[in-house]
């Protein structure tokens, strides 16, 4: 549901837990990625994308970006034939909103495209590795997990904002996909498609493997809860941030705590996502079958003694639609925007989990 206050700040409160959120993963060497499987027969390599020109996943990129601090994975989705919408934490150099300079001496952002099976098969790399020309930072972003524009508390912890655009010094691959951006509000109970190139592991053992430029994984879930927009004190406007659990095994962690019961979905699609993962798609998918992008993946978190990337622990990111204008402003008006509401069951549910949500709250 739509919460008037940080999710965040609601979730420790009631169960005194501790929450971790995964930024880009530093990596070196060659890793396997994985989007979480659930419990066997399920199994990490049943997610792997083909990365076939003839995949909906052919524009989800991987994005390496190298500092002064290291080198990192993110994941993105092609928009345009130049831009890549990600995380706005993926190019921050400092953690507090400063924009890395792709320009400074030993700085690189790069946008991997792997589309054809093997980006790194003979003749494909010069075309398949694209440097950055330049990034736009979402403006409302001061770093992962700051609040300076909340009204009552600027020094709480929040989500929001966290947005990028890179903008490509070549045009795109022709054969990878480039996406629709939804404009229509997300909802509790919205069946959405994730892609990236992040750590994971299964639902009983966590993240057990690191990330790869080169492999792709795909899973699923459903939107359960939204913070509304930090700008307007989470009061109003948005919803920019969207909040997932990964369920399994007997765990259904907000349908426990917070009665908001989204569908669960069998054990070989559950998913839940990782560090590399940030940047990284949620998708819709209407009614022809085209997967619209509609929003992107920054964060995952824990509860008190759980175990990260375990069934019952959360994730989520940020919903495209409060950010229509800021998009269509840094890619010059390039990208196709549609609008692609919920299905009508979903529009019930979201007023049920609304006036239920509002009746706790006042006992809180």
């Amino acid at each position: 549901m739509f919460s008037k206050f940080s999710v965040f700040k609601i979730v420790t409160a009631i169960i005194f837990g501790v929450t971790s959120y995964a930024n880009a993963g530093i990596i070196s060497g060659n890793f396997t990625p994985l989007i979480t499987a659930g419990m066997p027969p399920d199994s990490p390599g049943a997610h792997v994308d083909p990365n076939l020109e003839s995949s909906p996943f052919s524009g989800v990129v991987s994005i390496n970006i190298v500092t002064a601090a290291g080198s990192y994975i993110c994941s993105g989705s092609l928009v345009t034939k130049r831009a890549v919408i990600s995380a706005g934490h993926c190019v921050d150099s400092d953690g507090n909103g400063h924009l890395i300079d792709i320009y400074a001496p030993g700085n690189s952002v790069r946008v991997i495209f792997n589309n054809d099976g093997d980006y790194n098969a003979p003749g494909n790399y010069s075309s398949h590795v694209i440097n950055a020309a330049s990034i736009a930072m979402n403006p409302d972003y001061q770093g992962f997990g700051h609040c300076p524009a909340a009204v009552t508390d600027p020094t709480a912890f929040c989500l929001n904002d966290d947005l990028s655009v890179i903008m490509l010094s070549q045009d795109a691959p022709a054969s990878a996909k480039i996406y629709k951006v939804n404009a229509a509000v997300s909802v509790p109970g919205q069946h959405i498609v994730m892609a990236g190139y992040g750590t994971s592991g299964n639902g009983l053992q966590g993240y057990n493997v690191n990330p790869s430029f080169s492999v792709k994984r795909k899973g699923e879930n459903y939107m359960d809860l939204f913070d509304l927009n930090d700008e307007q004190n989470f009061a109003a406007g948005g919803p920019e941030v969207w909040y997932a659990d990964f369920d399994g095994n007997g765990q259904d962690t907000f349908c426990n705590f917070f009665s908001v019961c989204t569908p669960q979905l069998s054990n070989d699609r559950e998913s839940g996502i990782g560090g590399g993962d940030s940047g990284g798609a949620s998708f819709i998918v209407d009614n022809t079958g085209q997967y619209i992008l509609t929003a992107n993946n920054t964060f995952s978190g824990i509860f008190y003694g759980q175990t990260p990337g375990t069934f019952g622990t959360y994730f989520g990111g940020i919903s495209l639609a409060p950010y229509i204008d800021w998009l269509e402003s840094v890619t010059g008006g390039q990208i196709e925007i549609v609008s692609v509401p919920e299905p009508a069951s979903l529009a019930m549910l979201a007023l049920g989990l609304g006036i239920m949500m509002a009746r706790r709250r006042k006992t809180t």
